[in-house]
């Protein structure tokens, strides 16, 4: 009689493990972005592993050096900033902006450190060309806010380039920085005072394109 082909443990066990290695990594990744937002750049190690409540070793065996591991930290910080980001429903611009600050302000607060150092600090290379993509990557949001806000506020063509500057500015951390620690101010003030500035912005540029035409 025919029989299918041997099911032995071993292909079961090579799932079970891999997907223990992965809660691991998962873990230790987001001890790192703890550990970035808690000591910024400065993260040790040992810090990591304390907040992941494992050993030393058990971070080299998944990540061969620390910079490794910050790496793999800040991607996947990115990536969790961008997808938290609301997208535009349709209907009230001035809303949905509202709502866009208060997420971007807010990440940027709890980032503490992280946010800071990732725009002050010189950074090896390697970690330094991680900020600088994820910045950019950043960036390009920015562009598509400004591009949906102005077409939803009734603007024709690109946004103008003034838009983007004003986003940028008043959408950066080092905006939710000022206003927190400098200011003693909040993240939802930053929001608050953001949203505000580039609404007038959006506002006054569209008057000032039916001035001209």
């Amino acid at each position: 009689m025919e029989t299918g082909p041997a099911q032995g443990p071993t292909g079961t066990q090579t799932t079970l493990q891999r997907q223990k290695r992965q809660v691991t990594v998962d873990a230790l990744v987001h001890a790192a972005q703890r550990g970035l937002t808690e000591y910024g750049f400065d993260v040790t190690v040992d810090d990591i592993a304390a907040l992941a409540d494992v050993g030393r070793r058990t971070v080299f065996r998944h990540f061969a050096t620390r910079d490794d591991l910050l790496l793999a930290a800040l991607a996947a910080s990115t990536e969790d900033h961008l997808r938290g980001i609301p997208r535009y429903p349709g209907g009230d611009w001035e809303a949905w902006l509202a709502e866009v600050t208060a997420v971007m302000h807010r990440v940027a607060a709890d980032a503490g450190r992280l946010s800071w150092e990732a725009r002050t600090r010189r950074l090896p290379p390697r970690l330094a060309a991680s900020v600088a993509e994820n910045r950019g990557a950043i960036e390009r949001v920015h562009a598509g806010i400004a591009a949906t806000l102005w077409e939803a506020a009734g603007g024709r063509g690109a946004a103008p380039e003034r838009l983007r500057q004003i986003m940028a500015v008043h959408l950066s951390p080092l905006f939710t920085h000022t206003v927190v620690h400098e200011a003693g101010g909040t993240a939802e003030l930053a929001a608050e005072l953001a949203a505000n500035a580039i609404v007038t912005a959006v506002h006054r540029l569209l008057a000032d394109r039916t001035t001209s035409t």
